[in-house]
């Protein structure tokens, strides 16, 4: 076996069996890979893959390689094998590494500050569990619809406040993942999700991109859906260093609205100093 991993997520084809505690991986169900370098080769000589359980990666500390974009791990942080048990019993006996877990967002921050491009490297599924530690930091509870391959309605996490406040709301939001960062949302996509949010009991809806979003998007959602907000790969930037009361985050909001002629209310808030 390798002495390093590099996982790729992905979801079981059939039933494996994790190479660390053993359990079972039951097919359709999320999972890691680990390619060797040969698998593409054929022959007697060809290495097969092997596979791992959520559990046992979590538990490992594995970070992400901006070479490859994959988790990599040093297969000893996975498990261990005290050889003088596994005389004794002449069994196999495996103990899983007792290595402190860090979430994607916090090993990605330091990261990104030298090379922010590195948020595309991630899979559309750590890219959801990103923005889910990212609302989580920010003192929401965010729920997962669903995995990100299954159908989910248009939503990919709804959330809430974590603590008890006053007027309590239900937010939604929609993941758009894309590797190259000149792919641009357009208002198509804004129309479509406007559509979900308004039919459920949503008080505000985020759709966020690790790229960008057309002109066409922006004027969608600025005077055609009301409960939509866009937040690009710049909000994404300052969410990885945990910026969350930013000026910036105040541009949905007008500075100011006209309840009825000759009737106007000032909104307040921090507003963006003019450059």
């Amino acid at each position: 076996m390798a002495k390093n991993l590099f996982l790729a997520e992905a979801r079981a084809r059939q039933f494996y069996r994790c190479e660390a505690c053993g359990n079972g991986i039951t097919k359709g169900t999320t999972y890691f890979r680990h390619d060797p370098m040969n698998v593409h080769r054929t022959g007697v000589n060809r290495v097969p893959s092997s596979h791992w359980c959520t559990s046992c990666i979590s538990a490992s500390g594995a970070w992400l390689d901006p070479n490859n974009g994959r988790l990599r791990v040093s297969v000893l942080q996975v498990l261990s094998t005290p050889r003088q048990a596994s005389a004794q019993m002449d069994l196999p006996h495996i103990v899983l590494g007792q290595v402190e877990l860090i979430g994607i967002g916090q090993g990605l921050s330091p990261l990104l500050e030298a090379d922010p491009t590195l948020v595309h490297t991630l899979s559309p599924g750590q890219f959801q569990r990103f923005l889910c530690e990212r609302l989580d930091a920010m003192g929401f509870e965010p729920q997962q619809v669903g995995d990100v391959y299954r159908k989910d309605g248009g939503l990919d996490i709804l959330f809430w406040p974590r603590r008890s406040v006053p007027f309590p709301f239900l937010g939604a939001v929609q993941a758009k993942h894309h590797q190259h960062p000149a792919q641009k949302e357009g208002p198509s996509t804004v129309r479509e999700f406007a559509a979900v949010v308004s039919g459920h009991p949503i008080s505000i809806g985020l759709l966020v991109t690790n790229s960008s979003f057309t002109a066409d998007a922006h004027w969608f959602a600025r005077n055609k859906a009301p409960l939509v907000r866009l937040r690009d790969f710049t909000d994404i930037r300052r969410w990885l260093v945990g910026n969350f009361s930013d000026a910036d985050e105040w541009r949905d909001l007008p500075e100011s609205i006209e309840v009825c002629p000759g009737v106007v209310v000032p909104i307040g808030g921090p507003r963006r100093r003019p450059s």
